[in-house]
């Protein structure tokens, strides 16, 4: 019974280890792992916390980080 253990456990061991030697050789394989291009970061005009810019709440030419520091100027 332990003979039979032990000879599953290599079978399973190679395929991985097949598996993972298939995939290192296959370089056009790869998954795309792009990151989305980085942003602007503008700081608040009322807290000076550091906004994205397509998060920013401009009053003027002035930015914000949320709508109520924009009222409070």
């Amino acid at each position: 019974m332990k003979y039979l253990v032990l000879f599953v456990v290599v079978i399973v061991g190679l395929m991985l280890f097949k598996k993972s030697q298939r995939q290192r050789s296959a370089p056009g394989v790869r998954k795309s792992t792009q990151l989305p291009a980085p942003e602007p970061m503008h700081a608040c005009r009322h807290c000076g916390v550091h906004v994205p810019q397509s998060r920013c709440v401009w009053k003027g030419d002035k930015p914000y980080c949320c709508s109520d520091h924009a009222r409070l100027g």
